[in-house]
């Protein structure tokens, strides 16, 4: 039976539910932003500390996704999908319920960054072995989609519950959210095919070691390492860069970061029928990072209006946007005999480790330069991301398994 866009009944079913815990992962991630000021007024700590409590949320993360990998691997994705949502949301939670220093904001954050770890290597795993290979770049870039929705709606609805209450309120709230969507998938879980490439047997050294021998692997580990880093400034320090480069209170300038995540949105569904179409990766990888680079650099110069930063931000969100499916069909036709779960995880582990160092980094830059630099910093390191693409064969043709 035929029922979205080409898809069977039941991949729409499973996408749809996959998509909504990969919406609440992006949502809490970019929630973060419009609470900084008053989380750091609260605990009286400075944009290096701040930066410092984001970067263990992505430090555990990373920390914990290659393992998360192999745990789906041998028990498969659904039960894990559901513990790191549940584990995610009760971290949120208390870090507005309870945390009242700095260092306890840091242990519920590294909490929280367990439970994030689950969402990349279950959701890959569990499309893969839930949709046809000949929709599996749509099916990732309605993935991408959902995540970016989380994007799009988390930094206004985070900043609307700053407006009606105060940030423990706001946490406490989007906390609650991620135990109704643990819920509904909970009793939906049916719909999502486990597959049959679960490997209870297989060594988890051999694992690790068809990982670290495959130069297209590391690679693209690298590829995702810097153009985190180069996301990250723009996602996490736009809003404190941009007050006082134009004058505007955190809830104007929240309009140029959701521009941005809006402009991502838009060219995520056409990227998937692209990603379906291409044979050459790289084309499509090096276009879209290479202009979005270049808007980024644009916005750091402070030459434009404001109302012009808006729309070069979203021209730079949507070339990232559309090129996202393309670099995840590139990561999955140079799988061959690896695990998929295993294989995101841990490449998406060095979108983590972009995380981890970019709050320190970028913390550092703002606190020490004049905020001009959170842009130009962000453009240098899309642009050191999307060189490794050069050297990557993967990127240049299909070799799907």
């Amino acid at each position: 039976m035929e029922a979205v866009a080409g898809f069977p009944k039941r991949e729409v079913q499973a996408i749809s539910l996959i998509g909504f815990a990969h919406m609440l992962s992006h949502l809490y991630w970019i929630a973060f932003a419009p609470l900084a000021p008053s989380m750091m007024g609260s605990f009286a700590i400075s944009a290096f500390e701040w930066g410092l409590s984001l970067g263990i949320y992505s430090v555990m993360t990373g920390l914990f996704q290659t393992p998360m990998g192999l745990i789906v691997e041998r028990i498969g994705g659904r039960r894990v999908l559901i513990f790191g949502l549940l584990l995610n949301s009760l971290a949120i939670f208390f870090i507005g319920f309870l945390a009242s220093s700095f260092w306890m904001l840091i242990v519920l954050m590294a909490i929280a960054g367990i439970g994030n770890s689950v969402f990349h290597p279950a959701d890959y795993s569990l499309l893969d072995a839930s949709v046809g290979q000949n929709r599996i770049g749509r099916a990732f870039s309605i993935h991408n989609f959902s995540g970016q929705i989380g994007f799009i709606i988390g930094a206004p609805l985070a900043g609307l519950l700053l407006y009606t209450g105060d940030w423990r309120s706001a946490m406490i709230i989007l906390g609650l959210l991620g135990f109704g969507i643990a819920i509904l998938i909970t009793m939906s879980a049916s719909c999502i095919t486990e597959g049959t490439n679960v490997k209870k047997k297989k060594a988890i050294g051999d694992s690790l070691r068809g990982l670290l021998v495959s130069k297209p692997v590391m690679l693209f580990f690298l590829f995702y390492v810097f153009s985190s880093l180069g996301n990250y400034g723009v996602t996490q320090f736009s809003v404190l860069a941009l007050q006082p480069l134009y004058g505007l209170q955190a809830l104007a300038v929240v309009g140029a970061l959701t521009a941005y995540q809006i402009g991502t949105l838009v060219l995520i569904l056409p990227g998937g029928m692209l990603a379906d179409k291409t044979k050459r990766f790289d084309f499509v990888m090096l276009s879209g990072f290479g202009v979005a680079a270049s808007a980024i650099f644009l916005v750091g110069t402070s030459v434009l209006p404001f109302w012009m930063v808006i729309i070069t931000l979203f021209i730079a969100g949507a070339m990232r946007g559309g090129v996202n499916a393309t670099r995840d069909v590139a990561v999955r036709s140079v799988i061959k005999n690896l695990p998929v779960g295993t294989v995101f995880a841990f490449v998406s582990t060095g979108f983590t480790v972009g995380q981890a160092l970019g709050g320190i980094v970028y913390g550092y830059i703002f606190d020490q330069f004049d905020p001009n630099m959170i842009f130009f910093a962000s453009a240098v390191f899309t642009v050191v991301g999307a060189s490794t693409v050069l050297l990557n064969s993967g990127t240049r043709g299909r070799h799907l398994k």
